[in-house]
């Protein structure tokens, strides 16, 4: 799992380096908020596009052969946009950035499903959803301070790219599609995967039943509707909140980098403790209803107050603070999506996983273009910031709601 949690921290260290540079990259090519939306909106527009085929990838060549294509390609995008001089060049290059790393969490789902006992998948996808926020962590912090000292955009850019390349090579040779295929797992280890579930439950083989199979799951339209206002929420932190900063508090970009790494730590924090009491509340009670669907919806619900409440201090750092909190308990709701998503999945796991990664993945596409024009609106309006917290906190709060119709204990008929 350490190799799959580093490829969803090369992942977010590419596609949100963006969101520390945003203002940056206007100044330099003469964009408006409204027009940087677009280009923000540009990646989510095909990451959305892209899930299920992303995978379908998986299932069809392996994840294995599918996981580096999906990296390596992502990387080459960001390369791309290092190059740009124009809003409809960087436009293509976030867009072609979408269509790769859509792939990463359809098949991050197979691997677990595959290598991971059903007892351990909380704390398996909290590891993947940790990996993805330190990614946004480090890009954001490491970004705002290098540009702050005068490093350009697209060095940066460039080193992130190297890292995700280098990346490649180590898992293309290390990886295996099975655990009986790798020579570093015994019997003993495969026992334990193989515990509570039938060997050959996953299938390489893809026919459009499936995805009809998928469709109808019991639950599915919860985890849907749950998965967009859930990114929404996150979305902001890895677009926005970092120009949000700078022009609600007037902060240079070193200090915007470390205030906005807050909420994106304390995400870390949340996956992980989120992702140890999914399996611990499944080990004592046996019922997934309660250590998926309990634990996201209690989790969203404070998660939306504590957003709420950022509204009302009056400084940058204090609103930081409150708004991390929030986004700490939002993270400890996100390993029990992962985990409803597989088990309903069942031998369609990834085919699942793209789905409702696809829907959440839509806010991708309406928030940051949305945002971006209600910042033009406040700049030239001079009006009131605490608009967007409010927002905020209704994505969460309708999070929450979703979970009351989501029953994980029912699967796939495959």
């Amino acid at each position: 799992m350490l190799l799959v949690g580093f490829a969803a921290f090369c992942a977010y260290l590419l596609r949100n380096g963006i969101s520390a540079a945003n203002t940056t990259i206007q100044q330099e090519l003469h964009l408006d908020d409204e027009q940087m939306g677009k280009i923000l909106a540009a990646f989510g527009t095909a990451y959305f596009i892209c899930q299920v085929p992303g995978g379908l990838l998986g299932k069809v060549l392996g994840s294995r052969i599918g996981f580096t294509i999906v990296t390596a390609g992502c990387a080459i995008g960001n390369l791309w946009s290092t190059l740009v001089s124009s809003l409809s060049s960087l436009w293509i290059a976030r867009f072609t950035m979408g269509i790769f790393q859509a792939g990463l969490t359809p098949i991050s789902a197979r691997i677990i499903k595959v290598w991971m006992p059903i007892k351990s998948r909380g704390m398996s996808s909290a590891v993947i959803a940790a990996s993805m926020s330190i990614g946004s962590v480090v890009t954001v912090a490491f970004t705002g301070a290098l540009l702050e000292e005068g490093m350009s955009w697209q060095t940066i850019f460039v080193g992130f790219s190297i890292v995700s390349f280098i990346w490649c090579v180590v898992f293309l040779w290390y990886f295996r599609n099975k655990p009986d295929s790798h020579p570093g797992i015994g019997n003993k280890e495969l026992s334990l995967i193989q515990t509570g579930r039938d060997p050959n439950q996953t299938s390489d083989n893809f026919n459009w039943q499936q995805l009809l199979d998928v469709l109808k799951t019991p639950g599915l339209t919860g985890l849907c509707v749950q998965s967009f206002f859930r990114a929404a929420g996150y979305i902001f932190f890895v677009t926005w909140f970092f120009a949000f900063l700078e022009y609600k508090y007037g902060i240079d970009k070193k200090q915007a980098g470390l205030l906005t790494s807050l909420p994106l730590m304390a995400v870390v924090i949340g996956s992980l403790t989120g992702g140890y009491l999914v399996d611990f509340l499944y080990r004592r009670t046996g019922s997934r209803n309660i250590s998926r669907s309990a634990t996201a919806f209690i989790t969203l619900l404070f998660s939306g107050l504590f957003t709420l409440g950022s509204a009302w201090p009056d400084s940058a750092t204090g609103l930081s603070v409150m708004i991390a909190i929030g986004a700490l308990f939002s993270g400890a709701g996100s390993p029990a999506a992962w985990a409803a998503t597989v088990d309903v999945g069942d031998r369609n796991a990834e085919v699942a996983m793209g789905v409702m990664n696809m829907a959440g993945s839509l806010s991708g596409i309406v928030l940051p273009w949305l945002l971006g024009s209600w910042f033009k609106e406040i700049r030239q309006s001079d009006g009131d910031w605490n608009q967007i917290i409010y927002l905020h906190a209704a994505f969460y709060f309708c999070a929450a709601f979703c979970w009351l119709f989501v029953k994980p204990d029912k699967v796939v008929a495959t």
